[in-house]
């Protein structure tokens, strides 16, 4: 197999609502994206014609009034593999207090103390270093699963699959649509020794259980809200819905209608512009941590 060339972008990213900037770029065929502070580098097939980037701008213009096409550099660039070079900068490090994450050719400090997590990071899948990510550790270690049935939507890397366990959960459902995401949670279900675990490919659909004592979605706001009434349906009486993947914009445009079907925000965590959010069926008062 020939080794392709990629197109190379640097966009600033000062205005643009980072949720909606990811969404526009792969709808536009964004292979992938390296994000900093200042700017995201995203990167497009080789077949990508002046065509294409002259339509890519314009969207972009639309998505943020302040963005100038001419702040973006375009480079044709010889093919990298990124999950090598994602690699390359995984380190051991501690997302939630209590809670360690290293990748399987690195070993914990000799001070590190709790839950050690394992994962062999590929690129989109999750390795805990995301704010939405560390706001639901720390979701579930505030909301012991400790001897519940868990269902984990969008599961990713299993992360957090795989923390549910290690925090005592009894059984847990992890799905995902993505079968390359599956294919690295049970490689990283290995490398944990964990079992308990059973990984679907999917979405609700392929979830005909009810009753979970805690359902965990990071995903995007679209789909939690598409999501919602299956979500709702699979929650037990006495269960929590803890979910992430929002910015705080976009707060209010979450909150009512998960309110109107019938649930009760119990707490809000937050991390720099992301939130989670700690739901509970309505008709259960009285009940506190």
């Amino acid at each position: 197999m020939r080794r392709r060339s990629y197109l190379e972008c640097h966009i600033p990213i000062a205005g643009f609502d980072a949720d909606a900037l990811s969404g526009w770029l792969h709808v536009y065929g964004c292979l992938g994206v390296m994000e900093s502070e200042a700017e995201w580098v995203a990167y497009f097939p080789e077949e990508f014609t002046p065509e294409h980037i002259q339509v890519l701008l314009t969207v972009l213009r639309r998505c943020n009034s302040d963005f100038q096409p001419e702040q973006c550099s375009f480079q044709k660039k010889t093919y990298r593999d990124w999950n090598a070079e994602w690699r390359k900068y995984f380190r051991p490090f501690q997302p939630v207090r209590g809670i360690w994450i290293r990748p399987p050719w690195e070993r914990l400090p000799r001070d590190a103390e709790g839950i050690e997590l394992i994962i062999d990071p590929q690129m989109g899948f999750g390795t805990g270093h995301h704010e939405s990510t560390r706001l639901m550790m720390l979701a579930l270690t505030k909301y012991s699963p400790d001897g519940c049935r868990v269902l984990d939507v969008g599961t990713g890397s299993g992360v957090l699959a795989i923390l549910a366990r290690k925090l005592g959960a009894a059984r847990v459902i992890a799905v995902d649509i993505d079968r390359e995401a599956l294919k690295n949670a049970r490689e990283n279900l290995v490398l944990n020794g964990i079992d308990g675990v059973e990984l679907r490919n999917g979405s609700l659909q392929v979830v005909p259980e009810r009753r979970f004592h805690r359902i965990l979605a990071n995903i995007q706001r679209e789909v939690l809200l598409e999501l919602l009434p299956g979500l709702v349906q699979r929650l037990d009486p006495d269960g929590w819905l803890i979910i992430s993947g929002i910015i705080q914009k976009d707060r209010e445009l979450v909150v009512p209608q998960y309110q109107a079907m019938g649930l009760k925000l119990v707490e809000e965590l937050a991390a720099d512009e992301w939130l989670a959010l700690i739901w509970e069926p309505q008709e259960r008062s009285g009940r506190h941590l």
